[in-house]
């Protein structure tokens, strides 16, 4: 019973995150669990209570992904000695980041969703969104110890962050060369008000 229903949290958010809440069924989610559309109700009560419980997951697996590149800041960084913001924001704002969505980041691809949902799933959202902005902020003071740092959510660069991913993911198709440019805008803005 628990596998099956991490299974279907699984499919289900990848298939969100690529299409979009509205472009998935039931059925979308459960054939691509190895499940039958019938048993769905055995583990959710409706499509909006599975869109939660994938905007949990994916909002506190957002976070965390931030949180471990502060946790490596405190210890062995190997190889790369990029400073800790600018490591996190070259994964995120990346091509490989921007034509893969079912493969990351909850917030970047589902917000636009978000907007038009229950507020109880904006709710979801909300923490998820000041959680990443802390683990930003965070990674900024882990940066530059010796500077005095705001302590309060960078939402200025999760923003930037969002905002470049989703314009570059909007024009990929019809104009590649354009969301290149709009993603190397972005990487370059950060760090260099990173660096400020």
């Amino acid at each position: 019973m628990t596998a099956n229903r991490e299974s279907i949290i699984v499919s289900a958010g990848q298939q969100f995150r690529k299409r979009g809440f509205d472009d998935v069924t039931i059925s979308d989610v459960m054939k691509a669990a190895g499940l039958t559309h019938g048993g769905f109700y055995g583990y959710f009560g409706s499509k909006d209570a599975l869109e939660a419980a994938v905007c949990e997951r994916g909002v506190a697996d957002s976070v965390a992904a931030v949180e471990a590149v502060a946790a490596d800041g405190t210890g062995d960084q190997g190889a790369d000695t990029a400073p800790l913001l600018q490591r996190f924001v070259r994964d995120y704002v990346s091509a490989e980041h921007r034509d893969r969505p079912e493969d990351g980041c909850t917030v970047g691809a589902l917000a636009r969703d978000a907007s038009r949902s229950p507020v109880e799933l904006q709710h979801i959202f909300a923490s998820g969104i000041t959680g990443m902005a802390e683990s930003l902020a965070r990674l900024r003071k882990l940066d530059a110890p010796d500077q005095e740092q705001s302590s309060a959510p960078d939402f200025a660069t999760l923003s930037t962050m969002i905002g470049a991913l989703t314009l570059a993911r909007a024009v990929a198709d019809a104009d590649p060369v354009l969301s290149e440019r709009i993603l190397e805008s972005a990487r370059t803005h950060i760090e260099s008000s990173a660096s400020a």
